[in-house]
């Protein structure tokens, strides 16, 4: 379907010397509710339009961006990405993607976010704040209960004759909970995400967020050792995000990867299998096209332990020879779209924690990083801060707090024994929580 600021940008381009162009239109929708003391204390409305502009001519490129999208704005974006494309210095890898046929068709909007009505939005953030003040006594005070509501249209077009819409809601809320007792006090934190309001429990959300304050009364400092330890689906997910930049194609070529030539090779037990799944609607990533209208598909990057390969768009593919994955992202309406993640996953197992418990004898619950992106992104070396609880006998025992815990990222997954069924996204990482066989803890 042809976009009239779309010919719009294609009669400039042509009357400045001519040359492809790829035009990106973001609608967004953005409504937040917070509450605090038993009423709403805040509500937050923004309505905007995004727009991005990349023009490739003589083996260049250059992109502008702007907010209106008239033929005034449309003009000058026109003008400064062309001033920018000749002052580039040429690479034959530069370009349009080539056709990669269509898209899937993946339920990313929930039409129910349209007739909610807004006091019962509010009435969510409201009652997050009151069920997390009376699941327990000690919960003294939530410091944040809010709801997040946004609604996406993006519009992709491009000079070869792309076309390519997609429409997405996402719901996101969270409760930060303060607890105290004894003059001792701890803080929790609780979310979730789904397509529509629908699909959220406030109950659940305030559960987590009392639940992960109270029970971390009366931690203690570990002794000083290696452990056994489980690392809760949260922990988990945080590792496995320091590992993103060494998936992408740009930090291979530069040398920023640690897993620069291990293509093929094992990186890690084979118990874990890691995967860029664009497809899934549950992670707050999915896409059916990329941000340069490649069509998105799963790609296993880590298959039961050995490294299959890495993430690129059009252009670091052809550098490196690999081809698009479709995984151009757009990290904001302000800068061009580059290589990246859509939802990066580790894939879960069979076994519940409380069989990972089991299994691990005597050890560690890790449930926190504390600083975990302080790691070395090329080497992989990290020692930083974290929070737990004490496995004894198979079952959780008292919490544990001001220690820390070194090592090797990949180190400590090549000792991954096990990975449990508990998988859950945060965001657009997800993973499960993994038993490992030995960590250096720093406490007594």
């Amino acid at each position: 379907m042809a976009d009239p600021g779309f010919d719009t940008v294609l009669r400039f381009v042509a009357g400045r010397g001519g040359g492809d162009a790829e035009l990106c239109v973001t609608r967004m929708r953005d409504r937040r509710y917070e509450a605090r003391e038993g009423r709403l204390d805040g509500i937050a409305l923004a309505d905007t339009v995004a727009l991005g502009l990349r023009v490739f001519r003589d083996g260049r490129m250059g992109f502008s961006y702007g907010f209106r999208g008239d033929a005034a704005d449309l003009a000058r974006m026109v003008e400064e990405a062309l001033f920018c494309a000749d002052a580039s210095d040429p690479d034959a890898a530069y370009g349009l993607p080539d056709d990669a046929g269509p898209a899937a068709d993946l339920p990313l909007y929930d039409p129910s976010v349209e007739t909610v009505p807004e006091g019962e939005k509010g009435e969510f953030a409201r009652s997050l704040e009151a069920q997390a003040l009376a699941l327990d006594p000690r919960v003294k005070r939530v410091r944040t209960a809010a709801l997040r509501e946004t609604v996406a249209t993006v519009s992709l077009f491009h000079s070869r004759g792309l076309a390519a819409t997609m429409r997405e809601s996402l719901c996101s809320a969270h409760v930060e909970t303060v607890a105290e007792e004894n003059g001792e006090g701890q803080t929790g934190y609780g979310f979730g995400f789904a397509r529509s309001l629908r699909g959220l429990s406030a109950a659940a959300i305030a559960d987590e967020g009392a639940t992960r304050a109270v029970r971390m009364f009366g931690a203690v400092r570990p002794k000083t050792g290696e452990y056994v330890a489980v690392l809760e689906n949260g922990a988990a997910a945080e590792l496995l995000e320091v590992l993103i930049p060494s998936f992408l194609s740009s930090q291979v070529a530069k040398g920023k990867s640690m897993f620069a030539g291990k293509v093929g090779k094992k990186v890690a037990s084979g118990g874990i299998t890691v995967e860029d799944d664009p497809m899934d609607p549950g992670g707050s990533g999915a896409e059916p096209f990329d941000a340069e209208g490649t069509p998105t598909r799963r790609r296993e990057l880590i298959a039961k332990g050995e490294l299959r390969g890495f993430l690129a768009d059009a252009y670091w593919g052809r550098k490196l020879g690999t081809g698009t994955t479709g995984a151009c992202r757009r990290p904001g309406p302000k800068a061009p779209p580059t290589v990246g993640i859509s939802n990066l996953r580790i894939d879960p197992g069979v076994d519940p924690p409380s069989a990972l418990f089991k299994a691990a004898g005597d050890g560690i619950l890790l449930t926190e990083f504390l600083g975990i992106h302080t790691a070395d992104p090329v080497s992989g070396d990290f020692s930083v801060g974290a929070s737990g609880i004490r496995i004894a006998g198979g079952a959780l025992a008292e919490p544990l707090h001001g220690f820390a815990v070194s090592g090797n990222i990949l180190g400590l997954l090549e000792k991954v024994e096990a990975a449990g069924s508990d998988f859950r996204w945060f965001g657009n990482v997800g993973a499960p929580s993994l038993m490992v066989s030995a960590i250096s803890v720093g406490g007594e």
